[in-house]
């Protein structure tokens, strides 16, 4: 009998391991996740230690995919996307216009881009470390995979703020192609 009993409960843990395992995998790949930054391209935002001995691990928020990044994002979010060229790698870059808005390029200050509706231009806060928007143009929003909610690691970092759009970039963006950011 004590067998039986035995055999039970190692059937219970088992469903409980596979149960408690496929939460944290839903969870992981659809609410929330961990990633660790890599690269200059976001300093002084993400990884503002320049000699390497930290890097930033922020969590993300993981509900901005699909039909919910059209009024979920927001100008100024730190956003993960597929790279458009290099599908296996994911980028890390800031959210600097919206569909329909209208952005003066770093590479090019007497021409602007109007951002076509699913799309958005994301830039590196470091624009001489970054290969972004300025390289491949407006970004296909179905691209995003997260959004910078704040760092956890290393722990002086633990709720940082992520700051929004400089003053210098706001000058180049137009709300709706019209109206400058303020």
């Amino acid at each position: 009998m004590s067998a039986a009993v035995q055999g039970l409960s190692r059937l219970q843990i088992a469903v409980r391991t596979v149960a408690v395992a496929s939460i944290i995998t839903f969870f992981n790949d659809n609410i929330v996740s961990l990633q660790m930054i890599t690269g200059r391209s976001m300093q002084p935002a993400l990884n503002p230690d320049s000699n390497r001995l930290w890097r930033d691990v922020v969590l993300m928020d993981r509900c901005v995919q699909g039909d919910l990044s059209t009024w979920r994002l927001k100008r100024g979010d730190i956003v993960a996307f597929v790279s458009p060229f290099e599908p296996e790698r994911v980028v890390i870059k800031r959210i600097i216009g919206l569909p329909h808005d209208c952005v003066v390029p770093r590479t090019n200050s007497q021409a602007f881009v109007r951002i076509p509706k699913g799309h958005c231009w994301v830039e590196g806060d470091e624009s001489f470390h970054s290969n972004d928007s300025n390289t491949f143009g407006p970004l296909p929003m179905a691209l995003i995979k997260s959004r910078a909610i704040a760092p956890i690691w290393p722990p002086s970092r633990v709720g940082a703020r992520l700051a929004g759009i400089s003053d210098l970039n706001k000058k180049r963006v137009y709300v709706n192609g019209t109206t400058p950011l303020r």
